[in-house]
């Protein structure tokens, strides 16, 4: 009876997130028929390797975080693998699977639920505090100002809504919820001692640097894959993507930011490449990055099962 639940659990989480995924495309099907996208292979290839690169390394700093909250070694393969197998659940409507399968499967690696959860607030929080520098030093740059304009009277009102309701939010958090200011406090102060030395952040920020550094490699050689960019608009495509991001992260309308995340990209992409383009060029991101979580996620899978099958075979 279990499998046979644990098999309809399976099927049914596949076909949500092929609804999730193939939403927006069936939104924008009519929008789309002027797109006319040449795929340049020798510059896909290399983008989804340094995307698999990023999505591996991504593990490091919250392996380090996760072994001095422990205060024990964790293995990179063991962060990497847990990760993984949980990873692919958030696109699962709700927003919290993810991190419900990461904090369930804890158990079963040796691993702390508090220690993980606490890394993982962390790791993700840097992360998106590096990403909003990103994006606020680059989108606010002189070109994109001349473009400014322009931009905002393409966004509809519900995009406009949804980013003024973000920045509330955020705004909120820092200058009228003292409270929730408080408790982040409490939160890193009992952090403090266990985390140490204080070049443990800056080894674990100069991480994050570096990892952002390899996504903006990874998503300007996916653009320039399917348009034409120039070397000059790296710079600018990161901090258009991380701006993005932060707004799919933030929001909690969809599984993993789906179809916000791209339509805002498609919005901010506008202003270098055709509208059509732009959004064709959206899209087709979420289905690489996807298809990065999906072979690694495999790849976790198998570990887990090679890892498990020696204790399967003693029992």
């Amino acid at each position: 009876m279990i499998p046979k639940i644990r098999q309809f659990a399976g099927y049914l989480i596949a076909g949500l997130c092929l609804f999730f995924l193939i939403k927006p495309f069936v939104q924008t099907q009519t929008y789309l028929k002027n797109a006319s996208l040449h795929v340049q292979w020798h510059w896909l290839v290399p983008s989804f390797g340094v995307l698999l690169f990023y999505r591996s390394a991504y593990l490091y700093p919250f392996t380090t975080l996760l072994s001095r909250l422990m205060q024990k070694q964790v293995s990179f393969r063991s962060a990497w693998t847990l990760f993984h197998l949980a990873n692919i659940t958030r696109y699962l409507p709700g927003r919290i699977w993810g991190i419900v399968r990461l904090l369930s499967l804890s158990k079963k690696f040796g691993l702390s639920k508090t220690a993980v959860g606490s890394s993982l607030t962390l790791h993700v929080g840097i992360e998106t505090a590096l990403g909003g520098l990103i994006a606020m030093s680059l989108l606010f740059s002189d070109g994109m100002r001349e473009t400014a304009s322009d931009a905002l009277e393409t966004f509809s009102r519900h995009t406009l809504l949804l980013m003024l309701a973000v920045i509330g939010v955020m705004v909120g958090s820092v200058f009228l919820i003292p409270k929730l200011a408080e408790h982040a406090r409490q939160f890193l102060k009992k952090l403090a001692p266990r985390l140490g030395k204080v070049s443990l952040s800056g080894f674990v920020l100069t991480c994050h640097c570096l990892l952002w550094l390899c996504q903006g490699i990874a998503f300007f050689l996916f653009v320039r894959s399917l348009a034409s960019v120039f070397l000059r608009d790296a710079g600018v495509l990161t901090a258009c993507f991380a701006f993005a991001w932060i707004v799919g992260f933030l929001s909690f309308l969809t599984p993993g930011g789906l179809g916000i995340r791209e339509g805002l990209l498609g919005l901010l992409l506008s202003n270098y490449l055709p509208p059509s383009q732009a959004t064709l060029v959206a899209l087709l991101s979420r289905l690489w990055m996807l298809a990065a979580e999906s072979l690694l996620a495999a790849i976790a899978f198998g570990l887990h099962r090679t890892r498990n099958a020696p204790c399967q075979e003693t029992t």
